[in-house]
């Protein structure tokens, strides 16, 4: 949980004691305190408006917080809930504000427009002592052997990039910020210290963007004796790149391939090529490196003709993990916005039925395209899936 432990890290560095409650359902016991905080995603958000009248009904003096994704996106469905403040965007500033002024804030109701943290050094590093880290088992494997129990981390907020289907930008906008390369590596040292893990889960969006910087990380990530996976955009890996961070130890770059359609790229606004998506995939498992496809189907102009490119592509180029996904508009993206604009039909706007769809989770598919209903999608992506597993038996990672 990425957002509350950077507020809670936030909250004790001006002094206060912070507790992450990390809830299994509505029913789960909440500590009383003088201020509650409640970070929130889309399909988390028709249970978090019950969280809120369940805080106000139980501890009514402490001052009620909500952010994240949802509200971000949808700063109106403020009005809904019984939380005093809403902070769309970024939450550190804000936060630091609301606790200098939370006796003044108790009285409001409002939502606030979080500023973005221009120096990402200035943020402390997540209060990863919060948490049970045994509840959390990720790793970084090789096939299915775990190499090393892994943490997240981040390095950058911020992506350039325009797809139509990501709402990202709501919180963290689309310029690229970067943490230094002695900060990001201070971090690590500590997870190493504190907690011994020697594996690292990189969660930006833009891992391969400056590829200097890469180079200059991956020279620490040598020293520190470290495996990892990222993400990458396919258009920002070549050879030499993808060498320097085999050395240093990456075992996995997943990437948003979403597509082996060109038809469907361009009207995704990806800004990559079916060219660039199999070049990518095929250096990276050359060079050493497992390769991660993430596949969209249902996508705005999708068809049978289109989905049958994506299994061409898949053929080519089998992934050694892959996670296929129904096209999922969330708030936030374009697509919700606009759906006509993209061809597309949402069936519902019942968040709680808003999640992506894969292999362990087959739900509710909430869209339809110009020449796919709702049945056909939900076969073409129980096709992809079959494929999948044919190809690259190891699976979904």
């Amino acid at each position: 949980p990425f957002p509350l432990m950077y507020l809670a890290a936030v909250a004790e560095k001006a002094g206060w004691t912070a507790q992450i409650v990390e809830m299994e359902n509505l029913q789960s016991p909440i500590p009383e305190a003088d201020i509650h905080a409640v970070t929130s995603s889309s399909p988390q958000w028709p249970d978090t408006e019950k969280l809120s009248q369940r805080l106000n009904k139980e501890y009514p003096n402490s001052l009620k917080i909500v952010g994240g994704n949802h509200i971000s996106s949808e700063p109106n469905d403020f009005q809904q809930t019984a939380f005093n403040l809403g902070v769309t965007g970024e939450g550190e500033i804000a936060l630091e504000n609301i606790l200098a002024n939370h006796e003044k804030f108790k009285k409001t109701r409002q939502v606030i427009q979080g500023t973005p943290v221009n120096n990402l050094d200035e943020v402390p590093f997540p209060a990863r002592h919060l948490i049970d880290w045994s509840q959390y088992k990720r790793g970084i494997f090789w096939g299915k052997k775990l190499l090393q129990p892994a943490v997240g981390i981040i390095m950058s907020r911020g992506c350039p990039g325009n797809c139509c289907f990501c709402g990202s930008h709501t919180i963290f906008g689309h310029r690229a910020r970067f943490r230094s390369v002695n900060n990001v590596v201070a971090e690590m040292e500590e997870v190493i210290s504190k907690l011994g893990y020697h594996g690292f889960n990189w969660h930006d969006d833009t891992f391969c963007l400056n590829p200097n910087r890469v180079v200059e990380l991956c020279k620490e990530f040598k020293r520190l004796d470290v495996v990892w996976r990222c993400l990458s955009r396919v258009n920002t890996v070549n050879e030499k790149i993808l060498t320097v961070m085999r050395d240093a130890g990456c075992k996995e770059i997943i990437y948003g391939i979403e597509s082996y359609s060109q038809k469907i790229l361009n009207n995704l606004q990806k800004g990559s090529t079916v060219k660039q998506n199999l070049r990518a995939m095929k250096l990276t498992k050359k060079m050493g490196i497992q390769a991660k496809a993430g596949i969209i189907v249902g996508s705005p102009g999708e068809t049978w003709e289109t989905v049958r490119e994506t299994e061409k592509g898949l053929r080519e180029c089998s992934p050694d993990f892959w996670n296929v996904s129904v096209l999922t508009p969330f708030p936030g993206s374009a697509i919700w916005n606009n759906p006509d604009k993209f061809g597309i039909k949402i069936l519902t706007r019942d968040l709680s039925q808003y999640a992506m769809v894969s292999r362990n989770y087959r739900g509710n598919v909430c869209i339809e395209t110009e020449e796919m209903s709702k049945e056909d999608i939900e076969h073409a992506r129980d096709e992809l899936i079959d494929l999948c597993l044919e190809i690259s038996p190891q699976g979904e990672s």
